[in-house]
């Protein structure tokens, strides 16, 4: 099996979720340092209304940044190594006011029109990326939320999260089909 075979379809799947979440992300400059291992993106800033409709939140994500993403991708193993997302400092500003329901003249057609598009794998391949890929585990090193209404501030800090596979134990492990 060529591992460009399979970089080939990963990647596209790994920077499309970036360029989902994150304002003016050009996945063309962050392939070729994936293929090489590895990719480190600083100070992005967060599409706030994208990631309100995602995850349906009950309060207005006012704003996010991220201080520093990590995509870190064993190639060499990748059917027994995880590829490891890091969030270094990550910051939300939200308030409790519900969302507004988007505007039927706003941009997201627009910025829909230039996202990647990913070629779906052959049938072969497919068990193969989908266990690479739900095998990513996310580390969050600082979440820091913060709410604001009028001249209240609160702030929460958390320190690290870490969301990964487990086997039936609840031990991290690599998981394959089944």
């Amino acid at each position: 099996m060529s591992m460009f075979k399979i970089e080939s379809y990963v990647t596209p799947i790994l920077l499309s979720y970036v360029d989902k979440y994150v304002k003016d992300f050009k996945p063309a400059d962050a392939q070729v340092s994936l293929w090489g291992g590895g990719v480190v993106l600083h100070n992005l800033v967060l599409k706030a209304d994208v990631l309100q409709q995602e995850v349906s939140l009950p309060f207005t994500l006012v704003s996010g940044r991220i201080h520093e993403l990590l995509i870190q991708v064993p190639w060499t193993k990748i059917m027994s190594e995880p590829i490891i997302v890091t969030i270094d400092t990550i910051e939300c500003v939200l308030n409790l006011k519900p969302p507004n329901p988007p505007a039927e003249d706003e941009e997201p057609t627009r910025e829909n029109s230039n996202r990647q598009v990913v070629e779906a794998p052959p049938g072969y391949m497919q068990a193969l990326v989908r266990r690479v890929v739900s095998n990513v585990v996310l580390r969050l090193d600082h979440l820091i939320v913060k709410y604001v209404e009028d001249d209240i501030v609160l702030s929460l800090n958390v320190k690290h999260l870490q969301i990964n596979c487990a086997d039936g134990k609840w031990q991290p492990a690599f998981v394959g089909e089944g």
